[in-house]
Formats: structure tokens, sequence, C-alpha cells
């Protein structure tokens, strides 16, 4: 009988042994978010490291360690531990796009950057910060056209994202689609008030020789950001009116 049984108490001890690492781990884990959140990085990093030691398959926290150095400029390091995240999760999105943003910021390849963007953006759709840093990379290489509809999609999961406009806008800018623009900052503002959508649609406006289109912008602007409305009244003050030459 104790023979018989004697493999099923060894797996249970193996199974109990290997659980307790795995809480060990989510313990050390946890305490390196709350120590991030503070700001308190060195000590971060030794926790996420603990939780490497209990779990070496701890994707999450090589990734935690990636975006401590990445913001320490030390984006070598940073990019080693995105990599041993990959290993182990080859679709994970968070490390796929803190590789893309190195490539991005640092190392400035931007074809590798959009790599990798692309591939955080089929394992993640709901990220608004990777189709913005797709949109940023597109312009950044003059290909303004092709960052239009990631800057679109950026919006569609949050309206409110300022960067995404930004980009957006100067995209539509430099391709001269402004009734495009116009039409599209039209939608955004139906569903909320952003100041640089009033913006943007006022530059359009004033392209289209539509003053007075500009002027209901910057008239709603006034109310929400007084120091962009001022800017905004300069421009449209020195747009001559349509006719007047």
């Amino acid at each position: 009988m104790l023979k018989r049984s004697l493999p099923l108490l060894l797996s249970l001890l193996f199974f109990s042994a290997a659980h307790a690492q795995v809480n060990k781990a989510k313990q050390h884990y946890h305490a390196g978010i709350k120590l991030r959140i503070n700001s308190q990085f060195p000590e971060a990093l030794a926790e996420f490291g603990k939780a490497t030691t209990f779990n070496k398959n701890f994707d999450s926290a090589y990734v935690e360690m990636g975006n401590i150095y990445s913001k320490s400029g030390k984006m070598e390091v940073a990019m080693s531990y995105y990599n041993q995240a990959l290993a182990i999760n080859p679709k994970y999105a968070d490390a796929l796009f803190g590789i893309a943003k190195i490539y991005r910021d640092a190392i400035k390849k931007y074809d590798s950057a959009i790599y990798f963007f692309d591939a955080a953006a089929k394992s993640d759709s709901t990220n608004k910060e990777i189709f913005y840093g797709i949109a940023w990379t597109y312009n950044a290489t003059k290909e303004h056209d092709k960052a239009i509809p990631y800057a679109i999609k950026a919006l569609e999961i949050d309206n409110n994202y300022r960067p995404a406009y930004g980009e957006l806008g100067y995209a539509y800018r430099t391709t001269k689609r402004y009734a495009e623009c116009v039409e599209q900052f039209k939608k955004n503002l139906a569903i909320s008030v952003v100041d640089i959508a009033h913006l943007y649609s006022a530059y359009a406006l004033l392209e289209l020789n539509n003053k007075e289109g500009a002027l209901q912008h910057y008239e709603a602007l006034l109310k929400i950001n007084e120091r962009m409305a001022v800017a905004l009244k300069k421009k449209i003050d020195a747009n001559p009116a349509p006719g007047s030459n």
C-alpha cells in the first residue's frame, strides 16, 4: 500500500513546492509594482528580479524591468529583458510595444519600429498608444497617408486622446486633405469636445477659404483653451477674406 501511494505523495509534494514558488514570485512582482508606482525604481527592479528567480517564466516581470531600464536610457538592457519576455510569450503585446518604442525613439530605425508596433497591434487591438505609435512613425517617415488610418483607430479607442489628434491633423494638413480633416473632426467633436480637434478643423477651413467656419471653431475653442484660441485668432486674422485680393 505504501509503495503504491509513494509516487502520489511525491507528486503532491512537488506540486505543493512549485505552487509555493509561484506564489512567492507573485508576491515579489506585486511588491515591485507598488515600488514602481512610487518611483522607487532600484527597489522595484530588485523585486522584479526576485520574481523571476522564483518563476523563470514570469514574462510580465521581465517587461517591467525592460520598461524601467528603457525609461532610464539603458536601451540595450531594456531590449534584453523584452526579448526574454518574448522568448516565453512571442505574442506578448507589452514586450513588442517596448521594443517598438526603442527602435522609434532611441535607435531611429523606423522600419523595425513599424514591424514591432504592427505585431503588438495584432496581439492587442485595444491599446491606443500602439496605434498612435504607428501613426507617429509613418508621419516621421513622411508616409502621411499611411499615418491617417492608425491615428483614426487610436481615436476610435479613446476619442479624447490628444496625441492622436496631433498626428492626424498633421497628416491631413501635410497631404492637403482639408475637407476630409473637417469631416473627420466633426465626427470626433460630436462625441466629445477636444481643443486640438477644433484647432485643426479651423486650420483646414482656412485652407478651404472658409474663414467664417474657422471663426466658429475659434469661439468654441475660446471656452476651453484660451491660449490655443488666441494663437488660432492670429492665424485667422492673418488669413485674407475670400475675394479680398
